[in-house]
Formats: structure tokens, C-alpha cells, sequence
């Protein structure tokens, strides 16, 4: 028998408990203060979500896939995420003191690092698309539903809006958004700066169900949970939409600030004006069912104290951390390796036809998933993935940031993801984020205290066709000649640009291997030649001399299509009288430079992109105090006469590495008359 009028009068007790735990965060923060508004009012969804027994979690083991999952896309009100989590006992309660400061496990925004989150969010709006890809992998592990809560002031954010339009189109109805719809943001407290009061007829018309809640009900909001889960197989993921404000269920306007940093007296005033509303509810549930009561304050971690039949108190039963260490998880691919492709050396192989290729072979593995972004023609993953298992071959259409949000959540689960567009299409503010959670989870792992293992971190491809000069005819804004530099600079993304066919096999195989983690693959466009035998197997940080050797007068240093084109000068150079040899490294190789360049070899960097390979040296020049002369070092880039980066507008290829100086008689002309000086 369910007791709806009891227990929905215990969840507001929880609530007043939980916003009580606010203040304290507040007070005892390192800055003292937390964002107070949006973490009041979400106060209320957490409730009844962690309380209400629809959400499914497993404190003691929150990595196992037989479970139901939650994304705090409003990242601001990770303070009342962290109340619930110490309440229930993913984390300490002494967590909740000293938080947002260095090493504190409560930051200013949650990531892996705090037991039980998965990934690193903000306000930004992008935990839609994660749980889109969370929701898509529990499909297939059985009846499990996806719960994210977002701030109605993250919606006026795109990236929210095409992640829904996925979401309906392809039916995820065990997806539930819920919309803190607080009325406010981080400028204006009491409105919206773009009004979003038909919200309900925009999710309609996007293809959700929506259920209406007002945070003053929290009977209601149970029922609308309630209905998420007994109706979930409708064809169409579920909105609910929680009316309250900034600040809501707080007393003091100074707690509807975005950011607040109340002081002792309105600390302290907030306490006591929530003690009160705490023990006026408590003396209504004399006036109800006190076995209902009982049964509810166990439930809820409380002990019931009774004088003269009465209920007097409810006291907080502390739990203590009880969160077990992940097992560590295996991440390599299942497949059969003879049917992969045999490219022999020389042999011209399209890239479009090899992604087709490994990808119908890896799709073996359940583990494996390809997402494009209406670039799978030129990939060939949509294409590959889907003749063996269509379900994992996904196409997010002209929406990168949410195609990069569901890699993640796949590879949260453990997936190995593939995602691919062109280099310039990728979204900065996703891969970040995404770099932050493999951070905060990488320190999780490292931790011998720590919930995570080995193989918990995200292993997530960015597939980035036509790279360099190959976008050729569509130019600047498809050109990847400045996406290698920008994302380089981004913490623990492995750069890795290849030259041929045979490099790209001996690539996906390496990342096959799993926990490789996040790695930007460039590619060429067309079909050209293998530079490799069969037997090449790829390491990373490993430069490859294809011809000549140490001995040689120059040593030509390139990546990608450049490999080709300073082959043919060597070539032309060696007729010359001039020895070269041709490094070609796919991704930086420290120690093969430092060696060649203390042994004083004249050393070119020929690079069809703004000059990766040679600002990686540079840094690692000065950084380690190589014993060379800088005169030996030159460089051949897409930079402009004085160095400066630059877009590149259209031509063929061939027009493009002739005027900007990257051809093959341009490279022998700067050898000739700049190196050997003649």
C-alpha cells in the first residue's frame, strides 16, 4: 500500500534537511559561498528523484550498468547534488566542508572526480546530449531509464535544442529530461533573458512528452516521475517541466542570487527558519498514518523517536561512505583480425573505403559505435558500422556538439566511439568539457582511494577527415590547417596525423587495443598510396625515417599528405647530389628529434597546417635545453611570410601547396637556396 500523503510529507522533511546542508556548504566553502539560487530550486527534482523510489541507483557500485542514470546538466547546483550524495552515501559528510577550494572533492562545478558523477558538467547545457548517449546504450542493456536536470536558463543554449530533436527521432522514451524552470539566470535573477514561457509547446513540438509539476507539490512531482516510468515505452522521451524560482524553498532574498556568499547572521537565520518549517511538518504526520511514518523514516535514513504515542522527532542516521572501487574493465575490441583489409606497399587505398572497411569488422564488438555528423560519406563509419550492426552506426546529423556529447556518454559506459566530421566542425566548448571529465576521471583512477580503475576513463576517436590542405575547393572555413595547433593545446587529446593508408589500418588497430582514450585521428581525403609494408604496426609518440638515413645532409620532417610531397623532392634532390631522409611522424616523437638535433643535422619541418610538429619541438627545445644550434632548424608551414597564422580560401590542391610553398619543387628550391645554401 502506497502512503502518498506520508511520504510526500517526509521528501519536504528531506528537502528542508537537504537545503539546511546549503547553508552549511556556504559557510564553510573556501570562498564562502556557493551558487545559492539555482541550488535551492533544484532542491526539489533531487528530492524526488533520489527519494522518490522511481530513480534505480546503486550507491555501493555506480559503475555497473544494471542501474538507472543521472546527469546534472546544471552544473551551478552541484552543492545540492552534493547534499544528496553525502546524504545517501556516495561521498563523506565531510565532504561538504572546504569545498570548491584545491583538492576538495566538492568543486565548483561536478565531475568524476566526486563518486557517482559521471562526467564533468556546467551551464551550458550539454548534459542533454550526454544523456542521449547514455540513453542509447541502456536500450540495449535492458530497461533502464536516463535523468538529466537542466535550468531553463541553459535551454536558450542550441546545443540543447538539436540534442532534443535527436532524442525524439529516435524514440528514446526511456530518456527523461526535467527542467528546473526557475525563472531566471545569472544577469537577471527574475526573468529570462529569452523568454521561454511556451516551453511547454516548444517540447511538443519537438517531439516530447511533457508533464508539468510545480516544486510547492512534491506528491505531484512523484506522480509525474511515476508516470515517466509506467508509460516509458510511448515512442517519445519525456520532459517534465518543475515551475518554482530562484531561490526557491529558501526564506532569504539573498538566497535567490545566482552566486551568494550569505553571511554568519543570514546563515544562521535560514537555519532556524527551516528548523521551524522542519518541525511544523513534522507534526503533521501525527495527524497521519505514524506506521506509514515509520516505514517511510527508515527508508528515508531517519529514526523515529516517540513520546506518548506521538512523533516528536526524526533524526538524520549518518551513513559512512560505503562506495566500492570499480573493478577494473576491459577495453579491447573482439574481432576477427583476418578480415581486415591486406593493403600491400604502394598499393592507392581511399579512406572512405577502408573506414567502410575496419569498421564493419570491428562492429564485431558490441563495444564499438560510429557517430557522424552528415559527413558518413566521407568517413565511411556509418556505412561500415551498419552493415554488421546498424544499431551502433548512429548519424547525428548537422549537430557536432551533440554528436561528441553522446560519445561521451557511450564511452562513459565503456564504449569504444568513433565520431567524425571535418576538423574545423568540431565543437571546442564539447571537446573541452569532454577533456575535463577525462581529467577528473584520470585522477579518480590514480587515486588508491578512489571509486574508479583502470579502464573507466573515455576512449572516444574525433575522426578528422580531409585534414590539412585536403579540404582543398570548399575553402577557409572547411580547411584544416589551424584545428591541429587549437586542439593540441587541449589536456590529454593524443594528436595523431597520418600519411597514408596502411597508417590509418595500423591506427584504428592500435585504438582498438583499448584505453588509448581521447584521440584526434586526421585523415586524407582521396585514395592514395600505402608508404608501408604489411607487417607496420603503429606506436605512438614514434617518428618512422621512410628513406635515407641519419647520415643524411637534410632531414625533411612532415605529416599527413606532406609525407608524399617531401618524398618526391628527396627524389628530385638526391639527383642533385643532395642526401635527404624523410621522417614521417604521424605524431610527435620527442627523443628521434632531440638525437638528430644534437647531432647537428640540418633539420626541415615541411607541414601542410599552421606548423604543429615544429611549435612542439620548439617548446620541447627550450624545455629540455636541446645542445643544438637553432640555425639548423627550419620550417615550411601554411604561416604567412611573417609567420603569422592564416586562413586558406579555395583551390585545387595542387594550386594551394604550390602558392603556399608546400609543393614538391617548393620544398627542393628551400632546401637548394636555404639549407645548402646554394
Amino acid at each position: 500500500m502506497v502512503f502518498l500523503r506520508e511520504f510526500s510529507v517526509m521528501l519536504e522533511i528531506k528537502a528542508c534537511d537537504l537545503r539546511k546542508s546549503l547553508y552549511i556548504q556556504s559557510h564553510n566553502s573556501i570562498d564562502k559561498g556557493i551558487h545559492i539560487g539555482g541550488a535551492q530550486s533544484a532542491v526539489t527534482p533531487l528530492t524526488a528523484l533520489f527519494y522518490g523510489g522511481q530513480f534505480r541507483y546503486d550507491v555501493e557500485n555506480p559503475t555497473t550498468a544494471d542501474q538507472d542514470i543521472f546527469i546534472l546538466s546544471k552544473g551551478h547546483a552541484v552543492s545540492a547534488l552534493a547534499a544528496v550524495y553525502a546524504d545517501v552515501g556516495y561521498i563523506p559528510e565531510s565532504a561538504l566542508y572546504g569545498s570548491r577550494g584545491w583538492g576538495a572533492l566538492v568543486k565548483g562545478h561536478p565531475g568524476p572526480n566526486m563518486p557517482g558523477v559521471q562526467v564533468a558538467t556546467g551551464p551550458l547545457g550539454q548534459g542533454i546530449g550526454i544523456a542521449c548517449g547514455f540513453a542509447l546504450r541502456q536500450k540495449e542493456l535492458g530497461d533502464f531509464r536516463t535523468y538529466t536536470l537542466v535550468g531553463d536558463g541553459e535551454l536558450q543554449e542550441g546545443f540543447c535544442w538539436e540534442s532534443m530533436l535527436f532524442a525524439a527521432q529516435h524514440k528514446l522514451d526511456n530518456l527523461c529530461i526535467i527542467v528546473d524552470k526557475n525563472n531566471g539566470q545569472s544577469d537577471d535573477v527574475n526573468k529570462l533573458l529569452v523568454n521561454l514561457d511556451d516551453m511547454s509547446d516548444k517540447f511538443e513540438a519537438f517531439g516530447f512528452r511533457v508533464l508539468y509539476t510545480d516544486a510547492r507539490n512534491m506528491q505531484q512531482f512523484i506522480n509525474c516521475l511515476e508516470e515517466f516510468n509506467l508509460c516509458s515505452h510511448c515512442s517519445k522521451p519525456t520532459v517534465i517541466i518543475c515551475e518554482s524560482y530562484k531561490g526557491f524553498g529558501g526564506f532569504s532574498s539573498s538566497g535567490a542570487k545566482h552566486k551568494g556568499n550569505p553571511d554568519d547572521d543570514e546563515c544562521e537565520q535560514e537555519n532556524c527558519f527551516l528548523t521551524s518549517k522542519r518541525e511544523m511538518l513534522i507534526k503533521s504526520l501525527n495527524h497521519m498514518d505514524l506506521d506509514a511514518v515509520a516505514y517511510y523514516a527508515k527508508a528515508l535514513s531517519y529514526n523515529a523517536e516517540y513520546s506518548s504515542g506521538k512523533l516528536i522527532s526524526l533524526t538524520h542516521v549518518s551513513k559512512s561512505m560505503h562506495i566500492k572501487r570499480a573493478g577494473r574493465r576491459e577495453k579491447k575490441l573482439r574481432y576477427n583480425k583476418d578480415k581486415l583489409p591486406s593493403i600491400e606497399l604502394g598499393q592507392f587505398f581511399a579512406p572512405t573505403d577502408l573506414g567502410i572497411a575496419f569498421s564493419r569488422v570491428f562492429a564485431q564488438d558490441l563495444n564499438f559505435y560510429t557517430i557522424d555528423a552528415d559527413l558518413s560519406n566521407i568517413s565511411g563509419l556509418y556505412t561500415g558500422t551498419a552493415l554488421t550492426n546498424r544499431t551502433h552506426a548512429i548519424n547525428a546529423g548537422i549537430a557536432e556538439c551533440n554528436m561528441m556529447n553522446m560519445a561521451e556518454g557511450l564511452a562513459a559506459m565503456g564504449a569504444n566511439v568513433w565520431v567524425s566530421t571535418f576538423g574545423p566542425f568540431f565543437n571546442m566548448q564539447a571537446f573541452r568539457r569532454i577533456c575535463v571529465s577525462y581529467h577528473d576521471r584520470l585522477e579518480a583512477i590514480e587515486n588508491a582511494n578512489g571509486w574508479l580503475t583502470e579502464g573507466h576513463n573515455l576512449d572516444i576517436t574525433f575522426l578528422s577527415t580531409a585534414a590539412n590542405l585536403d579540404g582543398a575547393v570548399n575553402g577557409a572555413t572547411h580547411i584544416s590547417n589551424d584545428d591541429i595547433n587549437t586542439i593540441g593545446q587541449l589536456a590529454h587529446v593524443k594528436i595523431i596525423d597520418t600519411s597514408c593508408p596502411q597508417q590509418f589500418l595500423a591506427v584504428a588497430k592500435w585504438i582498438a587495443e583499448g584505453n588509448k582514450g581521447l584521440v584526434y585521428l586526421r585523415i586524407v581525403r582521396n585514395a592514395s598510396p600505402a608508404l608501408y609494408d604489411q607487417d607496420y604496426c603503429f606506436e605512438y609518440g614514434k617518428g618512422y625515417i621512410l628513406t635515407g638515413n641519419e647520415m643524411a645532409d637534410v632531414i625533411i620532417v612532415s605529416s599527413g599528405h606532406g609525407v608524399s610531397e617531401c618524398l618526391n623532392a628527396a627524389n628530385i634532390l638526391k639527383n642533385d647530389g643532395i642526401s635527404v631522409a624523410i621522417v614521417d611522424m604521424p605524431c610527435y616523437d620527442s627523443a628521434l628529434l632531440k638525437n638528430l638535433a644534437e647531432k647537428g643535422k640540418k633539420i626541415l619541418f615541411a607541414e601542410q597546417n599552421n606548423g604543429w610538429l615544429f611549435d612542439c619541438f620548439s617548446r620541447d627545445f627550450v624545455k629540455n635545453n636541446f645542445k643544438c644550434d637553432s640555425r639548423n632548424i627550419h620550417q615550411l608551414s601554411t604561416r604567412d611570410t611573417h609567420d603569422e597564422m592564416q586562413f586558406i580560401q579555395s583551390g585545387t590542391y595542387e594550386q594551394l601547396i604550390e602558392v603556399l610553398g608546400l609543393c614538391s619543387k617548393s620544398i627542393v628550391d628551400f632546401v637548394k637556396f636555404n639549407i645548402k645554401g646554394r
